[in-house]
């Protein structure tokens, strides 16, 4: 074994664009660390977040059913306000006698919160921090803080809250392997064509309780003698890439720092950042010009594409109480990184709340499976956690001002188009079953404007409809098989 505090840690809540300023908004933001709730929120524009335990003094309601007032955090229950220095301070109390003073006991329990590179890290110890929040490097802290740009790449950054575990996430996202299958014909996926075997090293020296580090190459790029990408998984669950995916032949330099955060039992969020350079200038401007809520929901759609096999590998240990070592056939030429990860947490699972390693697992890791029938997303729907209950809407867009914002532009585009197409219709029959109307050349005219609207403001409200749809709406593997062909 290895030693190893989960506390002793800094996590990736969200990101800092995610926290709105309290002149646009008085919402605060929720989060959650290996199922220890917590809340965020600025007490001034583009001033520092403050992060403190989700739960209120008062009556251990949660503070993130409340609100930002006048700069304070305030419960909703009975309007005690806190403030966002070290001590968190109960400020005001209204129920309180005037010549009363607050209870000493009344103040929030804070963190210690960073924002590095535009995310916001909290430090989970019951001490003062011992380390700075980790870095991904490359010039990143130049990004600018409101608007996620860069003079030197193009960054994409995006968050996702998933149903099930998350070592599950990461060792998803450490294995390459798996995109030109589960993500053929997708965009910003693979193609099939090009699953082929992997020359994965992972560099043995390197286990420790901060992580690991290896390299990988498709067979195809080592026969060119194209350089590896580089991987670091780094604790407590970030997945570090950089490298050249083309070959040394192209100008392309990709780097990714992929967050997977314990939420709670069975559940994760992932906090992806992708950022490159040296795309042709035709490309690059096509890719940049995309709107930003359309990348997100396509990102929404790669991870939902993988959200029922995951849920499913969870069932199938749940039911079996086997060990990952007993079920998994892991290959050398695919499932290097795999194997790396569950032995590292074999290694350092004792010092968290619940793990899921390669040999060994602790006794609580799949308690949140307790009531949940041990059926596939396929057959039982309704009660699967990958099923229809829960969307993308969810799981993304509630959370992302970006996505969220988009959302209320199309409804109301939506709205206006349909009201334009019942407008036109009203009035083109109106205007037509009068003759005497119809000899007013002014009506004519009006007309010959009307008449074209009614296809024209319909099509737009369908096309509104279906694209309001994909903010809801998430992706479901059998809809898509039953229009492919199996020959």
């Amino acid at each position: 074994t290895l030693p190893y505090n989960w506390k002793n840690q800094w996590y990736a809540l969200t990101y800092a664009n995610y926290i709105p300023n309290p002149s646009k908004s008085a919402e605060v933001t929720p989060a959650s660390v290996f199922g220890e709730p917590l809340v965020l929120w600025r007490s001034k524009d583009n001033g520092a977040v403050h992060c403190a335990n989700d739960v209120c003094p008062h009556r251990s309601a949660a503070l993130s059913e409340g609100r930002v007032r006048d700069g304070k955090l305030e419960c909703y229950y009975h309007g005690w306000q806190y403030d966002g220095t070290k001590s968190g301070e109960c400020n005001s109390i209204p129920q309180l006698e005037k010549d009363a003073t607050i209870p000493k006991k009344a103040c929030l329990k804070m963190r210690e919160c960073r924002v590095v590179e535009g995310i916001v890290w909290a430090w989970m110890g019951d001490e003062a921090a011992t380390t700075d929040p980790p870095k991904q490097g490359d010039g990143l802290d130049e990004m600018d803080p409101i608007t996620g740009k860069h003079k030197d790449y193009v960054i994409n950054d995006f968050q996702i809250d998933l149903p099930y575990d998350h070592s599950y996430l990461v060792e998803n996202l450490i294995d390459p392997a798996h995109i030109p299958i589960s993500h053929d014909a997708t965009s910003g996926g693979g193609k099939r064509e090009n699953a082929q075997a992997y020359e994965m090293i992972l560099d043995g020296s390197s286990m420790s309780p901060t992580g690991f580090t290896g390299r990988y190459r498709t067979a195809t790029q080592r026969e060119k003698d194209d350089p590896f990408i580089e991987v670091t998984y780094e604790a407590p669950g970030i997945i570090r890439q950089k490298g050249m995916p083309r070959g040394k032949d192209s100008p392309l330099r990709l780097g990714a720092a992929l967050h997977c955060m314990p939420l709670t039992l069975g559940r994760s969020r992932l906090l992806f950042r992708a950022y490159f350079t040296g795309l042709p200038p035709l490309l690059m401007f096509f890719i940049t010009i995309k709107p930003k809520f359309l990348q997100d929901l396509n990102s929404c759609k790669i991870l939902e594409q993988d959200a029922g096999l995951i849920t499913t590998q969870e069932d199938h240990f749940k039911r079996t109480k086997h060990s990952l070592k007993k079920d998994y056939i892991l290959l050398s030429s695919s499932d290097v990184f795999v194997k790396g990860y569950r032995q590292w947490l074999d290694k350092v699972g004792h010092g968290m709340p619940w793990y899921q390693g390669l040999a060994t697992r602790s006794s609580n890791v799949d308690d949140h499976l307790a009531n949940i029938p041990p059926s596939t997303p396929t057959l039982d729907p309704i009660q699967h956690r990958a099923g229809i209950l829960e969307t993308r809407y969810h799981r993304h867009v509630m959370h992302c001002p970006t996505t969220r914002k988009a959302l209320g532009r199309v409804t109301a585009l939506k709205k206006i188009m349909a009201a334009l197409a019942v407008a036109s219709i009203t009035l083109s029959c109106g205007m037509t079953t009068s003759n005497h109307l119809l000899s007013h050349k002014v009506i004519r005219r009006m007309l010959k404007v009307l008449v074209p609207l009614i296809p024209l403001s319909s099509l737009a409200a369908a096309g509104l409809y279906k694209l309001e749809k994909s903010f809801f709406v998430s992706f479901k593997r059998k809809n898509q098989m039953m229009q492919e062909n199996g020959l």
